[in-house]
């Protein structure tokens, strides 16, 4: 569902920070971006979603080239939900007007089906409907962010840091909630990760990115089975 090949991409007039990386994620796949702080991570999810444009190289999904198109008609046309690390909740609405609008675009039946649909599946938002979101924990308003980008049924789902400032708690009832809308909705999800170990827990591939580049592509429990790979890419140590 998603195709990026050899992208190059930065900021401005500076050099570039994607110096070539290929990436794919399919249906019901959950695929995870690791890597150290500054390796191009968030660069990379963004140019995917379209917050960015390549430099070279194209992104395509459901097999159409959509390498320039903006976040916002990907949204809208491509069926791509996407939740950035900060700013992504409204803090000063509700948690019932945050849904509503991710909703926008979408009739008022519709509406209704998926508000209650996703009440039923996130019982601590369902208790909280009329709270502002500026009330709510990190972990719920995390919750909340999933939730309203996921009120418009999205088949594509971005998402870049999921548990940032997450207390250990939180953090594990976040990755379940991002394992759940694979596997119950059969959605297509990448995701840039700074707690790697977690996130490859529920990860079925992963990419390893260094200075820009792909230094490492393998299946997730292969990652966390190499003492090897570990230590020279996730911080672990060798037995």
């Amino acid at each position: 569902m998603i195709e990026a090949q050899d992208l190059r991409a930065g900021y401005g007039d500076g050099a570039d920070i994607l110096n070539g990386i290929s990436l794919t994620a399919g249906r019901k796949e959950l695929v995870t971006i690791l890597g150290p702080n500054g390796c191009g991570k968030s660069t990379l999810l963004k140019t995917i979603a379209g917050y960015l444009k390549p430099r070279s190289g194209g992104v395509k999904m459901h097999g159409k080239d959509v390498s320039t198109v903006p976040i916002h008609e990907k949204v809208r046309h491509h069926r791509v939900g996407y939740v950035p690390q900060t700013d992504n909740v409204f803090r000063s609405l509700t948690v019932a007007e945050n849904l509503r609008l991710g909703a926008r675009g979408l009739d008022r039946a519709t509406t209704a089906r998926r508000y209650d649909a996703l009440m039923e599946q996130y019982p601590v938002l369902a208790s909280k409907q009329g709270r502002k979101a500026s009330a709510l924990s990190g972990g719920e308003r995390q919750i909340l962010s999933l939730a309203r980008a996921l009120i418009a049924e999205p088949e594509i789902l971005l998402l870049d840091e999921p548990s940032a400032g997450l207390s250990p708690l939180m953090l594990h009832e976040v990755f379940d909630a991002i394992a759940g809308i694979r596997d119950s909705q059969g959605m297509c999800i990448v995701m840039v990760e700074q707690n790697a170990f977690e996130a490859l827990g529920v990860a079925d591939r992963a990419y390893v990115l260094s200075l820009g580049q792909v230094a490492i592509h393998a299946p997730a429990r292969d990652l966390l089975a190499d003492p090897a790979m570990r230590a020279l890419y996730l911080g672990g140590h060798v037995a």
